[in-house]
């Protein structure tokens, strides 16, 4: 929930300033990556020292999905996970066929919904009052936006998890 809107400033500063064609993921965007990576590890500690997580985790729904996901759950979250940096990371490389951007088109759109929303709200809003909303402002938002994006992965993880684990047998037998 952290981590996503660090590399999300990172991605848009790497590709930003980039000129078309060459590549501008360079070591400066990696390491600006992993200190990102490594202060939202700290604050989710943080975090975490400071909540009771055993005790959500019994009492609420929410807190056992949310502390003690199921092997499936976290099996769907790595592949959500795994193929959005891996379509990041090949964006900073190399020129995406536009038939390939048209057929992961809905997919991107379902995983950004929580950022789409906010950001589209964020425009709405900020129009009635202000002609350009300031920067601080529209980075808060994209901030808590992606950290919501976050969150919206994991709940589509779930329920993923939830009907692939109705269609799949409980127990694979070993055969005998």
């Amino acid at each position: 929930m952290f981590a996503t809107p660090v590399l999300y400033f990172v991605y848009r500063d790497a590709s930003m300033g980039c000129p078309a064609g060459p590549s501008c993921l360079d070591a400066t965007h990696a390491g600006y990556a992993l200190a990102g990576l490594a202060g939202s590890y700290l604050v989710a500690v943080g975090v975490l020292a400071m909540v009771d997580a055993p005790a959500l985790a019994d009492r609420t729904p929410y807190g056992r999905l949310a502390f003690r996901p199921t092997d499936r759950t976290l099996a769907v979250l790595g592949v959500f996970v795994a193929a959005t940096a891996g379509y990041l990371l090949a964006t900073l490389v190399t020129t995406i066929p536009a038939w390939v951007d048209l057929v992961l088109a809905p997919f991107g759109l379902v995983l950004a919904l929580p950022f789409a929303a906010s950001y589209a709200a964020m425009v709405v809003a900020t129009n009635a009052v202000f002609s350009e909303p300031p920067m601080w402002f529209q980075t808060a938002v994209v901030a808590v936006s992606l950290a919501l994006t976050a969150v919206w992965m994991f709940a589509l993880a779930t329920g993923t998890a939830g009907l692939l684990g109705s269609w799949l047998p409980a127990r694979v037998g070993s055969g005998r």
